[in-house]
């Protein structure tokens, strides 16, 4: 009997130790995570830019027009028109301007619902993939908001909106738009059978259409880029425009080929040669990566150079350009971006620990383009020793090693 008491006694030792043991380690694992911090590797591309404030020189002429009345674009900013195409209408009232506008918008709305009705007749609709447009869409608006890129924004927002529609559709819900498409359509009958009066603006050369003007276009002699300087730009950039006349309805860009000019520091084009096709950000437009080639490079006498850069690309947001900040990219990184407090050297390698599980790991990686906050990485060949997308990277942690428990 004294044997067996001496036993469970051991036992219960030996138990109480394990516990205390577990305890510790338990103890050490929570302040081992307490004491870390992961980000995840995601694809990210970052840019070097040189950024200035450039001007917008176009081959511009006046769409002029003395009738009276109220005037309404008839092209589209950024358009192509011909020789003796309709620009602009002149309505004699500004009631007929109104009515003439709202054809137009019954027109597109009912489009709208006619679009919609045929979705409603149409049932075999796949959920996941409608979800995953809603979800894209979403994105989408919510990044034109976030660049305060109004007119994307409120397309956005009418495209999520009819996207979300047709969801309700498709699980059920009965949407009946007979009754606002016979209203919509006797409105707009009534209003195509009322006569307007109203004077056509055509256009006298073919080119790309711009409505309105806005004092800037005798700033830069077009023909004369080439005699352009960097105190030229500089007075530019700080002129006040001037008072468009009364009877100017708009402008043609008779040339496919318009131009931004600005002056940067010397010392960012050193590594700018003519010809070079450049992309350049316009952020407070919502314009990324526009295609330009690098037309003239002035003289690198001072702490300043003229930059010349030459597009042929014209739209809608591009027609509105004059005066803006812009981001002229010299260098385009892509790969994952991470923290530089995230990098080790293990045995002379240069790598990051992951969390996998309840473990540690060291992942190699090839180092794309560093910064002084952070990293660009990436995994060159696709090998399993390397960073690979969503891994978990500790970027704070102590006593960090190959299999760590934690």
């Amino acid at each position: 009997m004294k044997k067996t008491g001496f036993n469970l006694k051991i036992l219960a030792i030996v138990l109480s130790a394990c516990l205390v043991v577990m305890y510790v380690v338990y103890q050490f694992v929570l302040f081992s995570k307490a004491d870390m911090e992961t980000q995840p590797a995601l694809k990210e591309t970052v840019y070097t830019t040189i950024e200035t404030k450039g001007f917008v020189v176009r081959d511009e002429s006046f769409v002029l027009n003395n009738a009276k009345g109220t005037t309404v674009s008839f092209a589209k900013n950024g358009e192509r028109v011909a020789a003796g195409d309709t620009v602009s209408i002149i309505f004699n009232s500004s009631e007929d301007a109104s009515s003439y506008l709202k054809i137009s918008q019954l027109e597109k709305s009912i489009a709208h619902y006619e679009e919609l009705s045929g979705q409603a007749n149409f049932q075999s609709v796949n959920i996941n993939s409608l979800n995953s447009k809603i979800n894209n869409e979403l994105v989408e608006f919510l990044e034109c908001r976030d660049s305060f890129n109004q007119k994307d924004a409120v397309a956005s927002a009418e495209i999520l909106r009819d996207t979300l529609t047709g969801k309700q559709i498709a699980i059920g819900t009965a949407l009946d738009f007979s009754e606002k498409l016979a209203n919509l359509k006797n409105e707009l009958s009534a209003l195509q059978q009322q006569k307007y009066s109203y004077t056509e603006i055509k256009s006298d050369s073919a080119g790309y259409y711009i409505n309105g003007s806005d004092g800037f276009e005798n700033a830069v002699n077009f023909s004369a880029i080439d005699e352009l300087k960097a105190e030229d730009i500089e007075k530019t950039l700080k002129a006040k425009p001037q008072t468009p006349a009364g009877n100017v309805v708009g402008r043609i860009v008779s040339s496919f080929q318009w131009y931004i000019v600005c002056n940067v520091p010397t010392k960012e084009t050193v590594s700018l040669t003519v010809n070079d096709t450049l992309y350049v950000n316009i952020p407070y437009e919502g314009i990324e990566k526009l295609p330009v080639t690098l037309y003239k490079v002035g003289e690198r006498s001072g702490d300043s150079t003229m930059l010349i850069l030459s597009c042929n690309v014209m739209n809608d947001a591009l027609a509105d350009l004059r005066i803006e900040d812009i981001q002229i990219i010299t260098e385009e990184y892509s790969g994952y971006k991470i923290s530089n407090s995230a990098i080790r050297t293990v045995d002379g390698v240069k790598g990051v620990y992951v969390v996998r599980g309840n473990l540690l790991g060291f992942r190699k990686i090839h180092i794309v383009h560093s910064e002084e906050t952070f990293t660009i990485v990436d995994n060159p060949d696709g090998e399993s020793d390397y960073i690979r997308q969503y891994d978990q990277v500790v970027t704070k942690g102590v006593e960090l090693y190959d299999n760590k428990l934690i």
